[in-house]
């Protein structure tokens, strides 16, 4: 069980880089593709990439019919409504400002997760969060307490986060009835076929510079299979073994890797409040995690069934 529970984090972790890796590689495409044609295409090669490795581990799994309307929705919600208010977002704001408030996540994830999936909270839950969101204050606002985005990307955002909280609603369904890969997979080629009329508005619309293919490719391809394929495939393991509330929190861990490859790699100043900002949020983590046996606002804890 320890084993299980370190790999469980560490796959969070690993989720969470790829994550924050995602905002730069994001970045460089719109450059030369507009964001619906971006996620459709990174959608494409994601699809690709899990079912090769679907093939060669010989894992396909049946998909009963009556959870074809539960794939649905899930799609519907995360790629398909989730990428288009983040990506949107994130043409109005920063990577650093962007991943900042996606990483709100975990500050309402918890009232989902207690009142709806019935999960349980401790008050150590509860004090990580509070810290955690302090961190996400401090990066947020400028020293003039100055918002440092459009509101036009700030609600764009926010609107990222309200879908992935509806989303996990329905993650929490899938992991019981299917493995992550497959559910990352089956998402994702639910995700195409949604974005096919949408690509075809916007790019009469806003058409893309598609023909310099070798001034996007390596970081589109990046997108695909590490932001979309193998992110989405450990968070969802992640989701599995340790529930909604202990899984989000590492949403926090976003902003922070997106600011340390912002600087390395967008020459994106960090600063001294911003590096604060950083500190509160990995303490925030660190607390969160802390294990409480009394002072919980519920006892028992519903099991995860195995998968079929």
């Amino acid at each position: 069980m320890k084993n299980t529970s370190f790999i469980a984090h560490s796959c969070a972790v690993t989720a969470m880089i790829f994550w924050g890796l995602s905002y730069i590689w994001s970045i460089q495409v719109f450059r030369f593709l507009n964001p619906t044609t971006t996620i459709f295409f990174r959608l494409i090669i994601s699809s690709i990439f899990l079912s090769i490795i679907l093939c060669l581990l010989k894992q396909f799994e049946h998909i009963d019919r009556k959870h074809i309307g539960l794939f649905a929705l899930a799609a519907l919600l995360e790629p398909f409504l989730y990428f288009i208010f983040e990506s949107y977002g994130l043409l109005n704001a920063s990577p650093i400002i962007s991943s900042t408030i996606i990483a709100t996540i975990p500050l309402f994830a918890p009232i989902v997760a207690f009142f709806i999936l019935k999960e349980s909270i401790s008050r150590w839950n509860v004090a990580g969060f509070v810290v955690s969101f302090l961190g996400v204050v401090v990066m947020l606002i400028n020293k003039h307490l100055q918002l440092t985005a459009s509101p036009k990307g700030i609600i764009f955002l926010f609107s990222a986060v309200l879908v992935a909280l509806c989303y996990t609603i329905a993650l929490k369904k899938l992991t019981k009835l299917y493995k992550a890969i497959t559910i990352t997979t089956v998402q994702n080629i639910i995700g195409i076929i949604y974005f096919i009329p949408l690509v075809i508005v916007m790019e009469k619309s806003q058409p893309s510079a598609i023909i310099p293919v070798q001034s996007y490719i390596i970081p589109l391809i990046l997108l695909g299979i590490f932001a979309s394929s193998v992110a989405y495939t450990l968070w969802a393991y992640s989701f599995s073994k340790l529930g909604a509330a202990k899984t989000n929190v590492y949403t926090n861990l976003i902003p922070v890797f997106t600011a340390i490859f912002s600087y390395f790699i967008l020459k994106e100043n960090i600063n001294l409040q911003k590096i604060a900002g950083i500190v509160l949020v990995v303490a925030g983590l660190i607390l969160s995690q802390l294990k409480t046996h009394t002072h919980d606002y519920q006892q028992s804890k519903p099991k995860n069934k195995k998968y079929n």
